[in-house]
């Protein structure tokens, strides 16, 4: 089973990530299982397909989301709303926490660690 081992490769898709990562750029990132994130960190995370639902006690509201495909983002974390969500943003506009509001820390499926290659 592919989940045991502890690193994977992404490619990105779309330019939400420019000027720091392009289309078609390889990225070595480590499979999150829980450790501290921090603001500033590249993340890959499952796409929200529907409304957000933030855990119990989240004060901010999630805005609503137009269907989308089942899938992965490549995100910049840019603030924790408490120990179970975090605000995602690209670094230019695109589909990110400006739409659909904080999501869950839970979504996270690996951390940046370098790039690998540029497209």
């Amino acid at each position: 089973m592919l989940t045991r081992f502890p690193w994977f490769v992404v490619r990105v898709s779309g330019g939400s990530m420019a000027p720091a990562l392009h289309d078609g750029d390889l990225l070595l990132a480590r499979r999150y299982r829980g450790q501290p994130l921090r603001v500033g960190d590249i993340v890959v995370l499952h796409r929200p397909t529907g409304p957000v639902r933030l855990p119990p006690g989240a004060e901010i509201q999630a805005g609503p989301v137009a269907p989308q495909r089942p899938g992965r983002l490549v995100k910049r974390i840019a603030g924790l709303v408490g120990p179970d969500a975090m605000i995602v943003l690209g670094d230019s506009p695109g589909y990110d926490s400006r739409l659909f509001g904080p999501v869950p820390v839970a979504t996270t499926i690996g951390v940046m660690v370098r790039k690998l290659r540029t497209a």
